[in-house]
């Protein structure tokens, strides 16, 4: 009887694991239509830089609708506060104290005037913990199907901190490291708009 007692239970426990497993399994192929979904967001946080001449913390206010993309960046970067604005075909800059500057790149004004190689068309997947659709990836996934890590286009970028917002489990916290360059954003608040 008591034999008979263990193999029901463990059965049992071998049901609920299979059915944990297949709900994870589940919820891993849903996560990336749910990403897809999310095209307008603001994300506040703290975002550190580390350079090989320099390193660097400040604020960072981010508003993303669709392709439109307008940076705000505060605190020890330039003594002052920076704002970045564009889109996939152009972009400004602009710095404490100085008249906006125009490029059809938002990566070249980063580059160019603030030193940074930092990758503003890819970060936009990468801050929702997903990969970026412009070049090939190598991904390393969590036990719920959530990512932990990626290469792409010559970045490291690790994630860690997922937090829930409503049906959606975005990152916390992002380490992207890559061309002598680091950067860590720290996401203290998610804003989402799902019109």
């Amino acid at each position: 009887m008591k034999f008979i007692f263990i193999s029901l239970v463990l059965s049992f426990s071998l049901g609920l694991t299979g059915c944990s497993v297949f709900n994870l399994q589940q919820d891993s192929q849903v996560l990336e239509s749910q990403l897809n979904k999310i095209q307008k967001w603001q994300v506040r946080g703290k975002l550190s830089v580390v350079s090989p001449e320099d390193s660097a913390t400040g604020y960072l206010t981010w508003l993303q609708d669709d392709e439109d993309f307008d940076l705000f960046l505060s605190g020890p970067f330039g003594q002052g506060s920076s704002r970045l604005v564009g889109n996939n075909g152009q972009a400004s800059l602009t710095l404490p104290s100085q008249e906006p500057v125009h490029a059809p790149s938002a990566q070249y004004l980063m580059n160019r005037y603030l030193g940074w190689e930092f990758p503003v068309l890819d970060i936009r997947y990468w801050v929702k913990g997903q990969a970026s659709p412009h070049s090939a990836s190598t991904e390393q996934r969590d036990s719920m199907g959530l990512l932990a890590g990626l290469q792409q286009h010559g970045w490291q970028v690790e994630f860690s901190r997922y937090q829930r917002q409503e049906d959606t489990w975005l990152p916390g916290r992002i380490k992207i490291k890559g061309h002598n360059f680091k950067f860590i954003f720290a996401i203290k608040e998610w804003t989402i708009d799902y019109d």
